[in-house]
């Protein structure tokens, strides 16, 4: 066993230095293809001669298809291609932005500090292709010479290469699509009114991809930067995951949402996708929210007032008459975050309860009133007879712990 690993050993020796001889030589003649693909092989087996050849490569006056294969294959080599360094700094402000991109990209993993990537970085940020000047921003966010514009503007380059295809790579694909919404989440998060006035006037010049993504960012928005009225607009869009998109965004407004309430309310109803209704609900059930603390809940108000006579019923009636069974136990589900602000609507539907062909759903109504159980309104009689006739068990008992509840 000994013997053959060892001639094996001596075999592979010379292979490897044949190899390298035959890169190299290759290196030297034929044309860009071949060249850029001896010196990717050649750093695989000979990382300090791939790194000699791309310096030179590097120099001014080279071929730009060399000088990218060169920056490109320093980067794959990272701290290998170290004796490197002084070459690619001098190749940051390289007219030929491929180029530029992958010498900040080497410089970055051979761990130079950022502060010396920056200058290079905010160039690149503004560079037509939309691949590069995307991940410039993406590593310089948040900086003070890239405006919130600037940073938006490059993510929706992200997202229209995604939608027409590119990258090539799938993988590299997936991931651009990933980094460039995170990236408008980020600027929703991070950027005050200043990012939210970005992303809206962004939104008017958007592709349809872009209006999604945009849309979507929008529910990222701290309240207290955003605007119900403006991110109510939205709801007009002929894109149902644009309206979508707003619909969540409005959630934590409240009662700012409160004039475009109506808006959110028509999309509960057919002919709207089963989905996109079950998306109304679940929007609904967040802007309706009660206060936490009950003797918040207990105090008369406008907003409180909105909720039970424009909010509590839709749910109330999606929860018991939608044809979709999701769609029902969404807004019986949106239900109970009303709280005692629900009463009134389940006063109203108590004798449906029962008619609820599906426990789950039935379940998830007596939960509504579980948490409504202080308003005067609570459907009783029907808890009274779902307590004592429901053929599920979980349902009565939840029915019967309710009524309980209310008697103390």
């Amino acid at each position: 066993m000994r013997l053959l690993v060892l001639t094996l050993l001596l075999v592979a020796a010379p292979l490897d230095a044949a190899d390298v001889g035959t890169l190299t030589r290759q290196l030297e003649r034929g044309g860009n293809a071949e060249r850029t693909s001896a010196l990717r092989e050649l750093a695989k087996v000979d990382p300090a001669a791939a790194t000699a050849k791309a310096v030179e490569w590097l120099q001014p006056g080279v071929d730009p298809a060399l000088r990218r294969a060169a920056a490109r294959t320093l980067w794959d080599l990272g701290d290998k291609a170290k004796g490197a360094e002084a070459a690619l700094r001098a190749r940051l402000d390289d007219r030929d932005d491929d180029v530029a991109y992958a010498c900040v990209g080497a410089l970055a993993s051979m761990g130079v500090p950022k502060a010396d990537l920056r200058a290079a970085r905010l160039r690149l940020a503004r560079a037509h292709d939309g691949f590069i000047a995307f991940y410039a921003s993406r590593a310089l966010f948040p900086d003070p010479d890239l405006p919130p514009d600037a940073v938006v503007d490059a993510s929706l380059a992200g997202v229209n290469l995604v939608a027409s295809g590119r990258p090539s790579d799938m993988k590299s694909r997936d991931t651009l699509r990933t980094n460039a919404r995170v990236l408008l989440e980020d600027v929703a998060k991070r950027s005050g009114r200043e990012g939210f006035d970005a992303l809206m006037r962004a939104y008017a010049k958007a592709s349809p991809p872009g209006k999604e993504a945009l849309a979507s960012a929008l529910d990222y928005v701290p309240p207290q930067h955003g605007d119900a009225l403006q991110i109510g607009a939205l709801l007009d869009s002929p894109q149902p995951w644009v309206r979508r998109g707003a619909m969540y965004a409005l959630v934590d407004y409240h009662d700012q949402a409160a004039p475009v309430l109506d808006k959110v309310v028509e999309g509960l109803w057919p002919p709207h996708e089963p989905d996109f209704r079950k998306a109304a609900a679940s929007a609904l059930g967040g802007i309706g929210r009660a206060p936490a603390e009950a003797g918040e809940q207990a105090k008369p108000g406008a907003w409180r007032a909105d909720v039970e006579k424009r909010i509590g019923p839709s749910l109330a009636r999606a929860a018991t008459s939608d044809p979709d069974r999701d769609v029902r136990k969404e807004a019986a589900d949106a239900l109970q975050k009303l709280a005692l602000w629900a009463g009134p609507a389940l006063g109203s539907i108590g004798d449906r309860i029962a008619q609820e062909a599906d426990p789950v759903v039935r379940h998830a109504l007596v939960r509504a009133c579980w948490n409504a159980r202080e308003s005067p309104q609570l459907p009783r009689v029907a808890l009274a007879l779902l307590a004592a006739n429901d053929p599920v068990d979980y349902v009565g008992n939840e029915a019967a712990v309710t009524l309980k509840a209310t008697q103390k």
